[in-house]
C-alpha cells in the first residue's frame, strides 16, 4: 500500500478532490439560489432624477428616484431612492421597455409609480443595488380633503 490509499484501496487524494468539488458545487448552487430568493415587493411613488447604466466589468441600469412624503404637518419633503433594472428579468418584463418609460418619464419630468422585487442576495452582474424594478406606470395625483 502506498502513502496516499487506506486498508481499502481507495486514493484518498481523489476522495479529497471529490469532496472539495461537492462543497465548492453545493456552495455556488446556494448562492444562485440566494440569488434568485425574494426578500420583499412594493411600489413607489415619485419623480426619477437619473437614469445610467454603470459598471466596470457587468454594464447595469440603475436609476434614483426622489420620493415624496410629509414632514412636519403640511410640508413636502423628498428622499433618494435607488433601484436597479434587472437584465436577467425573471417576471416577464422587458428591461429596454422599462428604460424607455424611466427616460421618457425624467425627460417629461413625470410622477411615475414603480412596482419593485427586493432580492434577499444580489450579484453584482444583476444591479448595484438590491431592489429591482417590474414595471413603470404614470402615478395619479389624489388630492387631500
Amino acid at each position: 500500500m502506498g502513502i496516499f490509499t487506506d486498508e481499502y484501496g481507495v486514493r484518498i487524494g481523489r476522495v479529497v478532490s471529490w469532496g472539495i468539488s461537492l462543497v465548492i458545487a453545493a456552495s455556488f448552487a446556494g448562492c444562485k439560489g440566494c440569488n434568485n430568493i425574494e426578500y420583499g415587493n412594493g411600489v413607489r411613488t415619485g419623480v426619477i432624477n437619473k437614469v445610467s447604466k454603470k459598471g466596470y466589468i457587468w454594464k447595469t441600469w440603475e436609476g434614483q428616484m426622489a420620493l415624496e412624503g410629509l414632514v412636519a404637518g403640511q410640508a413636502v419633503g423628498a428622499n433618494l431612492w435607488d433601484f436597479s433594472i434587472d437584465s436577467q428579468t425573471r417576471h416577464g418584463e422587458n428591461p429596454q421597455e422599462l428604460v424607455y418609460k424611466l427616460q421618457a418619464a425624467l425627460n417629461l419630468g413625470q410622477r411615475i409609480k414603480i412596482t419593485y422585487m427586493e432580492a434577499g442576495a444580489p450579484w453584482a452582474t444583476r444591479g448595484s443595488t438590491s431592489y429591482y424594478i417590474q414595471s413603470v406606470e404614470p402615478a395619479e395625483r389624489i388630492e387631500s380633503k
